[in-house]
């Protein structure tokens, strides 16, 4: 059987849908998120993306595209019969969802990160894809349903940022193929990445630059870690969605094989962002302080003081070091 046979089918019994996808979203969610309801309102679906935060700041040009019907809405204004959920591999990453999520008569999950339980009624799940947006074109395709430039853009954003401008090591040759597909609806490439990219405040040039500061290196300098405060954010007149590009500042330095960046969230616990450049798989470190998500990029909370939270992250990092000196190298 078609691996999307019984998606398609649930998609094609539902009128009105909601869709959702994990808080501190990234280009990849919201690419995702935004492309599915496009298609499913041009099949005639009621349908609306469920947030519980704030798209990020080098997003925003992406928030809406229709004022007089949103796409992106904070509280349902009709009864969902169908919840499909993207890019997101943990119920706890729609907390404040839940109950939506729950109340729904079918759920359906499309994602590519490693699933801890399974948590909808039908899922199509491979960690092997480099962003959800590629799971989503495929589901577009089986759909039958046309794809315009705005679809197009969604997709080519969550492709792009998912693989780091088609650079990380989990770019394949399915993105560029897909990417090459989108070019013949008019997307704008050169556009997109300046938006994303070349595009920032002066607040968050002061974050990324106060992140450079109080970065700790340790593990033989083959690691490091940066943190930032609720207090430090509002000093410097940033806001918490522009912590999203700072464990990239950390990655570009040349000896650092695994980063790691904790950010304070309002009610004091820290989110944790990890990524590795060698064969350090931060998947298991995220794992051992109750996280996930992929061998070289992963995250978690972590409900500890700083100080703290600092030590085990910086533990588990030094042990995921020394298993992969040992010569083994599974997640």
């Amino acid at each position: 059987m078609n691996k999307w046979t019984e998606i398609v089918k649930l998609i094609n019994e539902s009128e009105d849908i909601v869709i959702m996808t994990h808080t501190n979203m990234d280009g990849d969610a919201i690419g995702s998120a935004s492309a599915l309801c496009h298609v499913l309102r041009m099949l005639g679906k009621r349908c609306v993306i469920l947030l519980e935060d704030d798209i990020p700041g080098y997003l925003k040009f992406m928030h809406d595209h229709s004022s007089k019907d949103p796409f992106f809405v904070f509280e349902m204004p009709y009864q969902p019969q169908l919840a499909i959920v993207v890019d997101c591999g943990d119920a706890s990453r729609i907390e404040k969802r839940l109950d939506v999520y729950q109340s729904c008569a079918k759920k359906i999950v499309v994602d590519h990160h490693v699933q801890e339980e399974d948590f909808a009624d039908c899922s199509v799940v491979d960690p092997a894809a480099s962003a959800t947006g590629l799971l989503v074109y495929e589901l577009i395709n089986e759909l039958g349903a046309p794809i315009n430039k705005e679809i197009a853009e969604d997709l080519y954003i969550a492709i792009m940022t998912d693989t780091g401008c088609f650079r990380y090591s989990n770019t394949t040759a399915q993105c560029h193929l897909v990417a090459a597909e989108l070019y013949k609806y008019g997307i704008e490439p050169e556009r997109l990445g300046t938006l994303i990219y070349d595009t920032l405040p002066l607040s968050q040039m002061k974050l990324e630059s106060l992140i450079v500061e109080w970065m700790q290196m340790f593990a033989g300098d083959r690691a490091v870690i940066s943190y930032v405060t609720q207090d430090k954010l509002k000093e410097i007149g940033a806001t918490y969605d522009m912590t999203g590009g700072c464990i990239d500042v950390l990655r570009k330095i040349d000896s650092v094989e695994v980063c790691a960046f904790l950010k304070e969230h309002e009610d004091g616990s820290f989110k944790l962002s990890l990524r590795s450049k060698g064969t350090a798989s931060v998947l298991n470190v995220a794992k051992a302080v109750g996280g996930g998500g992929h061998v070289k990029a992963a995250g978690g909370t972590i409900r500890l003081p700083l100080s703290d939270a600092l030590a085990l992250v910086k533990e588990e990092i030094e042990k995921e070091l020394k298993r992969c000196e040992n010569g083994c190298f599974e997640a």
